[in-house]
């Protein structure tokens, strides 16, 4: 089989790289997670960025290694990027990412469930039909002569796999109606240059497909979906392919900060996405959890009612104590600094130095995405040049130095500001704009003002 190369190693180490790295890994860091966003809003996209930033080589097998191979990347996006027809670089990248994987005596079945692993077909069906092509050439290359001596009998198998794989497993298929072994085995009559393939074989395929559907990999969105149907009563949908949980913790939520809250009181479990944070109430168990890891358990196992939300990068978080809270966490509107939006309670240090750090990763990567896509839409030239400027400080990357960075923004769109504070929102001393910094050590931790590249 093929090995992975030392390239894996990297892609896990910048995706698991925590705030407390040194400056250059951060920074290293946080452009990989940037252009693994941007690849899973627009792969074109986020695969430029990454071989700009360097983190991606430029030719196609290093670019396939990548699709191979990286962290954080959606299915359906490797799919449809190596599956776009009209773009050389994809065919060249397919080429290589067939290449990178071995099928060498793997039983026909088992090979073709291994490459739907690592993507997820497209929907369309000449797409699908591209990807059956290219495997159906790889397949008999690593294994000549083992089905057929030609590579179309191969191909027409594996389509006809794929239909049978559909029909089988559709729920919107009657069950009288589904296709039977003799139906499968006269579709595929006479495909062997007008031979048929040896009935054991089909009958295997079959029963397989049959036992067993076969399905993509497992990615973030599957993540995803197992949250979104344990939130309920929430007014916005979490479905996004972009979309991916960063971390998720229980806390108090505040409702009077002189009163001794009790344990069971106003507790929240906080789901922290790379643009949204959800704050929830758990309210049950439910049944036993069907998902692997012990994360997605825990959640798959409870119920949640939604209770509110925040886009990231419209508010400031600050750190607080007093004498019943001393882990302290407030949220205040990122444009009206005395306009509170939650306060939470951390039952912990490290869990509230944890949170904060997250929030301020996930912060920086979503507000260099919003300005990379408001720049190139050209919004400077359609409002008058109009530009405004964030001042940041970044204590451990320059030394306490205060620089000017150009951020453009839509502002009149309703999804960012509210008309009635468009006015506020214009000027560059909003606090939208300006955030004092202060040190992670220090109490008062600013999310804001951490915007150095």
């Amino acid at each position: 089989m093929y090995s992975h190369p030392p390239s894996c190693n990297k892609y896990n180490q910048l995706w698991s790289t925590s705030g407390n790295a040194d400056p250059e890994q951060r920074q290293l860091c946080r452009n990989y997670k940037l252009g693994v966003y941007k690849f899973n809003k627009a792969p074109s996209h986020g695969v430029k960025h990454l071989t700009t930033c360097g983190i991606v080589g430029n030719s196609p097998a290093e670019i396939a290694s990548f699709l191979l191979n990286g962290r954080g990347l959606s299915l359906s996006q490797i799919g449809n990027f190596i599956t776009d027809l009209r773009k050389q670089l994809s065919m060249d990248v397919l080429e290589e990412f067939m290449k990178q994987i071995d099928f060498t005596a793997l039983p026909f079945e088992r090979a073709l469930r291994h490459f739907i692993s690592k993507l997820r077909l497209p929907g369309e069906a000449q797409k699908i039909d591209k990807l059956m092509e290219v495997f159906a050439e790889r397949y008999c290359a690593c294994n000549p002569g083992v089905i057929s001596e030609s590579q179309d009998t191969v191909y027409v198998l594996a389509f006809s796999v794929i239909i049978l794989q559909t029909d089988l497993h559709n729920p919107q298929i009657k069950l009288h109606r589904k296709m039977d072994l003799e139906s499968f085995i006269l579709n595929n009559r006479g495909i062997d240059n007008g031979k048929d393939l040896p009935r054991e074989l089909l009958e295997n395929i079959y029963e397989g497909v049959k036992k067993e559907p076969i399905i993509s990999g497992r990615d973030h969105f599957d993540f995803l979906e197992s949250i979104d149907k344990s939130i309920i009563g929430k007014k916005f949908n979490l479905m996004e392919p972009w979309r991916m949980l960063v971390m998720s913790t229980q806390m108090h939520e505040i409702v009077d900060k002189n009163v001794k809250p009790l344990p069971e009181k106003h507790v929240r479990h906080i789901f922290l996405f790379n643009d949204l944070l959800v704050v929830t109430k758990q309210i049950q168990i439910k049944g036993k959890a069907t998902t692997k890891t012990t994360k997605e358990r825990s959640i798959s196992t409870c119920c949640f009612q939604f209770r509110s939300h925040l886009h990231v990068g419209h508010f400031k978080a600050e750190s607080f104590a007093t004498q019943w809270h001393p882990y302290g966490i407030r949220l205040v509107d990122g444009l009206e600094d005395d306009k509170v939006l939650i306060e939470l309670a951390a039952y912990s240090e490290s869990e509230r130095s944890d949170f904060l750090a997250e929030l301020t990763e996930v912060t920086w990567v979503y507000r260099a995405l919003e300005n990379d896509r408001i720049g190139t839409l050209g919004v400077s030239e359609k409002i008058g040049q109009s530009t405004l400027s964030l001042h940041s400080y970044s204590s451990d990357t320059d030394g306490g130095r205060r620089h000017t960075h150009t951020l453009g923004r839509r502002f009149f769109k309703g999804t960012l500001f509210k008309s009635a504070n468009a006015a506020k929102a214009l000027s560059p001393s909003s606090s939208m704009f300006y955030t004092k910094g202060i040190s992670s050590s220090d109490a008062r931790t600013s999310v804001e003002g951490d915007c150095s590249s």
